[in-house]
């Protein structure tokens, strides 16, 4: 960062609070982006479709029955994946308790996002560096950050509501377009 922009960096690190409704969000549009259903998927339902159509046009009688099964087959194949399997990954990841991220601070600094977390009557201080962190995410309503530190990975979930001067959305992008490349699509 030049001189121009020196206050783009966290002075006073900001309140970190993340409800659960904020993490299950997060949770459930990060498994839609990789839900999606491949071209190799896309192409054999067409090819089905394509076919039981045209054996419904050129066949008579009972024979159609089979194509007729075989459209069925693909709308529910479809109706499945794009709902069934969203409906089971809500009710799973309901049975598992989250908790809510309270009491942490975090800041942007020039080496990577600081976190603040009183522990008793100290301070604890963690750094995360651009450079530990391997992926991210950016959609409308929040950033997510993949890092792994010491072999152990982890994640901060950045609600757009905290991009505040004191912890500016701008610096965080320009810091990992520059270390790790471009957001991941969602």
């Amino acid at each position: 960062m030049t001189a121009k922009n020196v206050y783009a960096y966290t002075l006073q690190p900001i309140n970190y609070e993340i409800s659960e409704a904020e993490q299950r969000h997060a949770q459930l549009v990060i498994w839609r982006s990789t839900n999606k259903i491949g071209t190799k998927a896309w192409l054999i339902m067409g090819a089905v479709i394509a076919l039981s159509i045209l054996g419904i046009i050129l066949l008579k009688g009972y024979s159609t029955a089979f194509c007729w099964v075989a459209i069925s087959c693909v709308v529910l194949y479809y109706l499945i994946r794009k709902f069934g399997l969203e409906w089971y990954v809500k009710r799973k990841m309901n049975e598992y308790p989250v908790q809510e991220i309270k009491g942490i601070r975090l800041g942007v600094q020039p080496h990577g996002l600081v976190m603040r977390q009183q522990m008793g009557q100290q301070e604890g201080v963690g750094a995360i560096s651009w450079k530990d962190i391997y992926e991210w995410y950016d959609t409308p309503e929040f950033m997510l950050v993949n890092f792994k530190v010491k072999g152990q990975q982890g994640a901060y979930i950045l609600p757009k509501r905290l991009d505040t001067k004191n912890f500016s959305f701008k610096t965080i992008r320009t810091h990992l377009n520059e270390t790790v490349g471009s957001a991941k699509l969602v």
